[in-house]
Parts: C-alpha cells; structure tokens; sequence
C-alpha cells in the first residue's frame, strides 16, 4: 500500500489522473502575466495538487519552478504538525497550562495558557516579542526569542478574542523542540520534511540552496516608497515564519493532508488529527484552526495559510472535500492580494476543470463609482480616489488600489494586499464598508495637530521597515512593517494606541532624552531607535 502511495507522490503527472488540465493551464499562465505586469511582481512559483499528485509547477519572471522562498507564516502550519505528532505521542498535552515562568505575566488572573491557545492566536499574547521580532534583525535563537518575553504582559485574557501572534506559535514550538529532546530544524526534518521528500527546504538559511533574489517597498519618510532587494536572515521567530521551501515542496505537503496524513517515508499524522487540526478552535465562527486558517471560499471548505517575509508574498490554500490544492510563491514583499488573487484563479481552472465550478454571482444591475472620488477616512486608514475611466484609483494608506463596481451599492477593492475587498456603498454614496472598517469624508477643514505632536514626526527602526510618524489629513498616522498607515489615538503626550488591525490594543510609546527629545519609541515591546 505504501509504495503504491510513494509512486503517485512522487510522480507529476501519472495516466490514473482523470482530469485534463491542459486548457485551465494555459488560461491560468495568461491570468499570471497580465497580474505580473498590472503590480509590477518580479517572479512567481505555482504548483497544483491533485489528490497526492503534483499536476503542474511552473515559475514566471524572476522565479524557477524549483527556486526557493521564504515561506513566512504558512511556516505556522508545519509548526502545529510538529506540534501534533508530540501530541499524539504522548510528549505534550495540548490543553494543560503551560508554566507561568515561561509566559508573560498574566495580569487578568483568569484562564491559564495552553499550547491549544498558542497555536491558535487565543493566548492573548503581543504579537512580537521585544527580541527576535519582526524588527529585529540580529538572528536570535529561537530560545533567546522566547526567553524575552519575561517582563512583558498579556494584551488581553486568554480565550477571549482573537489575537494574531508571532511569539505565540513560536514559543510553541521551543516547547515541541524541549520535549523531543532535539533542535528545531531537526525536529522538523526528521518529521517531515524527510519524510514528505521536501529536499529543497529548511528552517536555517544555512540548510538550504539559494535563495531566489527578492524585492522590498520601503517607506522613505516622505510620504513615498522605494523599491529595494531584500537581504537574508533568519528570525528570531523561526517556528512562526522562517521555513526556506520551493512551490513543489510545499505541493508534497498538500499531498500528506490529501493522503490523510501519510506520506512515502511514513505516517506523519493521525487522519482524525488532521481533521481536527481543520476546525476552528475556542470560537466556532473563528477563522483559526490548529496551526490552519480554516473558512469558506465559494462554498468551498479551505484550510492552510498566507504568508508575508521580508521581500516574499505566499498562500497555500488546500479544498480537504475536492482533495485539490494550490501554492503560489512571490519574490515581492508584502502582495498578498496578488497571492490569494493567483491562487484562487488556480482553484477556479481546476474545479471548473472537474465540472465543480459553479461560476461567480454577478449582480448584473451596477452603478458608476465615480462619484466617490475624493478623500476618506476611517477608524484606522486614510483613502483617497480619483477618476480612472468607469472606476477610480488611488491610494490606501499608502497602498496603490483600484475601486470598480461590482453591482449596485456594491465595489470591489484591489491592491498588492487585497483580492477583491468588497465594499458597500451605504447612505447615499456618505459612508464605505469595507470589513469592519467604516470610511466618511474627511471634512475639508480641521483642526491643526497639536504642536508638541511635530517632535513624534518621522522615522524608526531598521532602515529596511522603519516605523514612520507623520500626519495625513490632520490625523496623526504610522507606517508599520513597510505595509499600512494607522491611525494613532493619543492616550496621553507620551502614548498612543492603535486601531483596528495588527496592533489593536497594543500602544507605541515615545521616549525622549533628558532635554525632551524624542529618541525612541517602544512599539508592542519592541524598542526602536529614531533614525530620522
């Protein structure tokens, strides 16, 4: 049985496969180039799984069928199977409470952390921690990483609202390494990557081939972005976001969930693991599973993961009832609009191929959004749209977009990091919802910023992904991660709060010397040094 299992792994094509992908091939590679060329993307890698076959890798522009990335977080994906397989041997227990010495501290004296919680953004933890974050790039241990989160507290209880974490998953996985008496990277190879036939992958740099050249946005701090190559090195976060792999390796990975959990050099999981692993976890409406992003897509169940890493955009997306999956992999940072749109237009030539697509809902009843052309804000972003033929363009804080009608009262959105946003247009054209984002027009007066605020203005941090303080609109706002503009809401001269996004409930507080200069700000814990 396991050698018949081996052969259809192994093999990319194979005459058992029924279905003939041949034309959604050609329209999907079409569907590639003219995204490439629209949000200027340097290379892509694609595979598409079958059940346990990888049925097409290719790579565009820039980019091998072969050529490594870097995975980001769909890295958080292999981390829970690690995590898993100890699970099921008896090493770990994923709902005892984990030792209050190696967490933060607990400030709500309620429920106690577990590594269920860890894996599934429930642990109320920050999203960095103060060494090894994403700002820091002096390559930490992971031990170092997880070590710093003495001194530091929990945002929220645990269990009570979903927080998306980096140090989270990660100290999940020292604990997975502790507990099977190995490294890191050697619990990971000997349980899967071996097993799997992932010979291109790694956890360290150093344990790869070369990595394939990547690109950078970087924000001036003048309101622009340039366009830099991205350098290489390890996080601190290795667990969470620091696997090297290929299109093709991460198809072998579809192949085990497709197979149930089996693989050529083994079983790496329970199938009643796995699909347990696919539900969501705490909250029963939750997008998180175990380690998996679990939701719908056009009636379709979907498990697996995005990722985002200096100068590399991913997706892995698996359909568990169709047994079909896709990865795509960009050398661009932080598009991952592009990422989803590709994978999903893969998903769509393959289903369709099956006679499994039932085509898109159109409202063929649509409106001119022209009219909305102007400035807007909401309770975390600024946007502003002007005319562009039958729909508009512009600008989301800070991210090229495109507003088209999608029927009436009804846009889509699109930019490097959305795939078709859809946006309602409520109260006569007064008010955009686009998520849990309300937009209104921001009035053409208000009042100037306070004056001491001009001392906070200007730019953080590694040059790469320096934290940028400036004002747009009269508000005050901050670039993070080379990605959005938020909001900042001022608690007190000294702190300011975030809104709704990657920092909710979290704060970025301004540090100054002992004449009052503002030297630095410590943002979620993670102290950065003014450079501008």
């Amino acid at each position: 049985m396991r050698s018949l299992l081996t052969l259809l792994i192994a093999m990319s094509t194979s005459p058992l496969l029924a279905t003939d992908y041949s034309s959604a091939i050609s329209s999907f590679e079409a569907a590639v180039k003219s995204d490439m060329k629209e949000w200027d993307l340097g290379g892509v890698a694609v595979a598409w799984v079958d059940g346990t076959q990888i049925v097409y890798e290719k790579g565009f522009g820039e980019a091998k069928a072969d050529s490594v990335f870097r995975a980001g977080s769909i890295s958080k994906v292999f981390n829970a199977v690690a995590v898993m397989r100890l699970v099921e041997q008896g090493k770990l227990d994923l709902d005892a409470p984990l030792p209050a010495e190696r967490l933060p501290v607990n400030p709500f004296d309620e429920q106690k952390v577990t590594l269920r919680h860890l894996l599934c953004h429930r642990s109320g933890m920050q999203r960095e921690a103060s060494t090894g974050g994403y700002f820091d790039d002096t390559e930490p241990t992971l031990a170092a990483t997880v070590a710093s989160l003495k001194g530091s507290a929990l945002v929220s209880p645990p269990d009570s609202e979903n927080r998306y974490s980096n140090i989270a998953p990660s100290l999940a996985g020292q604990f997975a390494a502790e507990a099977a008496g190995k490294s890191y990277s050697e619990l990971q190879a000997e349980g899967i990557l071996k097993p799997l036939g992932m010979a291109r992958s790694g956890w360290l740099k150093k344990e790869v081939p070369e990595v394939i050249a990547s690109h950078i946005r970087v924000a001036d701090g003048k309101g622009g972005y340039d366009r830099r190559s991205t350098p290489l090195f390890d996080l601190g976060t290795i667990p969470a976001g620091n696997l090297y792999t290929t299109a093709g390796d991460l198809g072998r990975f579809i192949a085990m969930l497709a197979a149930g959990g089996d693989s050529p050099g083994g079983r790496v999981l329970k199938k009643e693991t796995l699909e347990a692993m696919w539900k969501p976890q705490m909250d029963p409406n939750g997008s998180f599973g175990i380690g998996f992003a679990v939701g719908g897509w056009n009636g379709h169940k979907t498990v697996g993961h995005g990722g985002a890493v200096y100068g590399h955009s991913t997706q892995l997306t698996y359909l568990p009832e169709q047994k079909i999956g896709v990865v795509v992999l960009i050398n661009d940072d932080i598009v991952n609009g592009r990422s989803q749109y590709l994978a999903n237009e893969a998903l769509i030539r393959m289903l369709d191929a099956k006679g499994a697509w039932a085509g898109d809902s159109l409202d063929e009843e649509s409106e001119k959004v022209t009219a909305l052309a102007g400035v807007w804000e909401s309770q975390s972003f600024w946007l502003e749209l002007k005319a562009d033929g039958d729909g508009l363009a512009g600008n989301l804080a800070s991210q090229p977009c495109k507003l088209t009608s999608s029927g009436k009262g009804k846009a889509i959105l699109n930019s490097r990091i959305h795939d078709n946003l859809p946006v309602m247009i409520e109260d006569g054209g007064a008010v955009l919802v686009a998520g849990p984002q309300r937009f209104t027009r921001v009035p053409a007066k208000r009042p100037a910023l306070p004056k001491e605020w001009s001392k906070l203005m200007g730019s953080y941090g590694p040059g790469l992904i320096p934290f940028v303080v400036h004002e747009k609109h009269g508000r005050l706002y901050a670039t993070t991660e080379n990605m959005v503009d938020y909001r900042l809401t001022a608690v007190n001269p000294h702190v300011f709060s975030f809104p709704p996004g990657m920092y909710l409930k979290e704060h970025a507080v301004f540090l100054t010397d002992e004449e009052g200069r503002v030297t630095a700000v410590e943002l979620a814990n993670m102290r950065l040094e003014r450079i501008k």
